[in-house]
């Protein structure tokens, strides 16, 4: 009750931002730091890419986003990835953040995952050396496959909050086609994604809630509700042969708790349960993360 109070009084005094000023702030913010900036086909799609020169000696890094998410969600790591990491690059998806909508329509899970793959391939490339996949929700199960399919391009794998274990049945039926009400919608979607809900989240929240009503978006929720994302990373993760690191927010409520015990199966992985977090650790606890992950890439030598 307490919290539904808190959470209206929030959306009241905030306004109705879109989700595309963030990435376009994101974009400037990475660019003024150095970042390399290019729009190029990955998979078949275009994509917009970025890529940082990092100043340490560990592998190059991939960063890769969730669904209906960007780059942008994923920013909060580069920092802490300069000092450790040779190169850290981060994309938007397919018809997400400031990539170009798909010519033929809404693209399958499996052309992400194309996308991605050939993404880790260019980088494994450029740095001279394999590269480490760090994925949250849909990006940690797109990083999964990518790792399962070319071991030989990877030299390890984060998980934050990972899809890749079933997605918990309760979760699916809760989310709808689109949310006619934006406030609701907005409150529906921070309820499942954070413990904590950010404060920038109710900038952005209505945006984010009508975003759910986009074709590439229920594209690929139609995949996940006729099982076809089990083929990226379910039990075949088992025989995963890099080094794994799952960061998992304790109070996801997209994800199932079951899920830990999934990845803790995978001989040689590392779980990790932090306290008082969602689905999004890398911003509801972006220190924390943070500093995780960029121990786990220190830690590989290649």
């Amino acid at each position: 009750m307490i919290r539904a109070w808190t959470q209206k009084l929030a959306l009241a005094g905030a306004p109705d931002l879109r989700t595309e000023w963030v990435d376009k702030l994101s974009h400037k913010a990475l660019v003024a730091q150095g970042a390399e900036q290019w729009t190029s086909l990955l998979g078949g799609q275009r994509v917009q890419r970025y890529a940082i020169r990092g100043k340490g000696g560990g592998p190059a890094v991939l960063l890769v986003h969730g669904l209906n998410g960007s780059s942008s969600s994923m920013a909060p790591l580069v920092r802490g990835l300069v000092p450790v990491s040779s190169r850290i690059a981060l994309l938007d998806l397919p018809g997400h953040g400031l990539s170009p909508r798909p010519g033929s329509g809404p693209i399958s899970v499996a052309e992400h995952a194309a996308a991605v793959m050939e993404a880790a391939e260019q980088l494994a490339q450029e740095s001279g050396g394999k590269v480490v996949l760090v994925g949250n929700s849909m990006g940690g199960a797109l990083s999964l496959h990518v790792a399962r399919a070319r071991p030989d391009l990877v030299a390890g794998v984060v998980g934050l909050n990972p899809a890749g274990a079933d997605i918990a049945d309760a979760a699916i039926a809760e989310l709808p086609r689109s949310f006619p009400d934006l406030d609701a919608g907005a409150r529906h979607m921070a309820g499942l994604l954070f413990k904590k809900t950010p404060l920038f989240f109710w900038l952005i929240g209505r945006d984010i809630a009508r975003g759910w009503q986009r074709d590439i978006v229920q594209r690929i929720l139609s995949d996940v509700r006729g099982g076809h994302h089990r083929a990226l990373a379910g039990e075949g993760a088992r025989t995963l042969a890099v080094p794994l690191y799952v960061l998992w927010g304790a109070d996801d409520k997209l994800l199932p708790r079951a899920s830990v015990d999934e990845f803790r199966a995978i001989p040689g992985a590392r779980v990790e349960v932090l306290d008082d977090c969602g689905h999004m650790p890398q911003l509801e606890a972006p220190a924390v993360t943070s500093a995780r992950v960029a121990e786990f890439v220190a830690s590989l030598r290649v």
